[in-house]
């Protein structure tokens, strides 16, 4: 019994630190979590309010799959502002991410603002500056787990009874602070459109202790992001997309392309596809459909790495959910 009982301390104490010191959650559809990414993305979008939701499933296969779930609304605040100036943005997000059928939950409550300036007369160029900060708690549900000092010969198991590690129930919960910067170009005679961006999360460095561990901090997560978008005819968009992230000894690299075809003459409808690769990680497929306010993404992982190699190959599913208010035609 006490062999088990160490095992599953030792598994839930390696989890926990591999979060705390290794990659905060992320998306492959990372352009469809803003937020997450950069906050002077709070409020970069075409018209004055936004709201997504993203859903990934890492590790479909393996005993303890990675759910993780996002909800984010930003906008404008001067919105009904006749003039086409809206410098100042606001945005919030909920995210919630869980292993072990629910046993170990991380949840993340974050607001963000960003300031635009134009560079130019027209307005093609801009720069723009966002701030944020997170409410971050972590969570073991001991009513799901067994341990030895739960076990009555007579009876079994009884969860009600005391499993004696406390210590690893009392998780505090933190504040992170962050902070992004983004240019951004757009010439919509000729339908291009750029932007780049550098940020940082955690510059604080939260303590976030297993074991009361005064010396275990997140580490700052520091990334760099790129888009690029033109129109190649008339009703066909090709995009570019990149994004490298650095947190203490792990880094990747995420970039793809894909094509956007118009239905019919409306403006506001597209299908397309692509596909994103993960540097020693992952290949993804990805198909979006786009009508009028609404944009449905799908992408599917194909482990490159060597998790493919597993009695059973992991997978991993992500989908992500868009509605924007007033959007403009490009």
């Amino acid at each position: 019994m006490q062999q088990i009982k160490n095992i599953k301390l030792l598994f839930i104490a390696s989890l926990i630190g591999f979060q705390s010191m290794a990659q905060d959650p992320h998306f492959t559809q990372f352009y469809s979590a803003p937020l997450t990414v950069n906050p002077a993305y709070t409020g970069h979008f075409d018209g004055s309010f936004r709201a997504i939701s993203n859903y990934r499933q890492q590790w479909i296969s393996s005993i303890n799959p990675i759910n993780t779930t996002s909800i984010e609304i930003d906008g404008r605040l001067n919105a009904m502002d006749a003039s086409e100036n809206k410098p100042y943005s606001l945005g919030l997000l909920f995210m919630n991410d869980n292993t072990m059928k629910g046993v170990f939950t991380s949840n993340y409550l974050m607001a963000s603002g960003s300031y635009q300036k134009e560079l130019d007369y027209e307005g093609m160029q801009k720069l723009g500056i966002g701030f944020n900060a997170t409410y971050g708690n972590r969570n073991i549900d001991f009513s799901n787990l067994t341990f030895s000092e739960q076990f009555r010969s007579e009876v079994g198991y009884n969860i009600g009874l005391p499993t004696g590690e406390a210590a690893l129930s009392s998780m505090k919960s933190f504040i992170s602070l962050g902070t992004g910067l983004l240019y951004n170009y757009q010439n919509r005679e000729n339908g291009t459109y750029f932007d780049a961006g550098i940020s940082a999360y955690h510059l604080n460095r939260p303590k976030q202790s297993v074991l009361k561990d005064d010396n275990q901090v997140i580490p700052v997560r520091y990334s760099a992001q790129m888009s690029w978008q033109h129109y190649i005819s008339d009703d066909v968009m090709f995009n570019v997309k990149a994004l490298y992230q650095n947190q203490a000894s792990m880094d990747y690299i995420l970039g793809g392309v894909s094509v956007a075809k118009m239905l019919g003459e409306n403006l506001y409808d597209f299908v397309g596809a692509g596909a994103w690769i993960r540097s020693k990680d992952a290949i993804s497929p990805y198909i979006f459909l786009e009508f009028g306010k609404t944009q449905l993404g799908l992408t599917y992982d194909i482990i490159t790495s060597d998790l493919k190699n597993g009695p059973k190959p992991t997978k991993s599913f992500e989908m992500s959910l868009q509605w924007r208010l007033d959007k403009e035609i490009r």
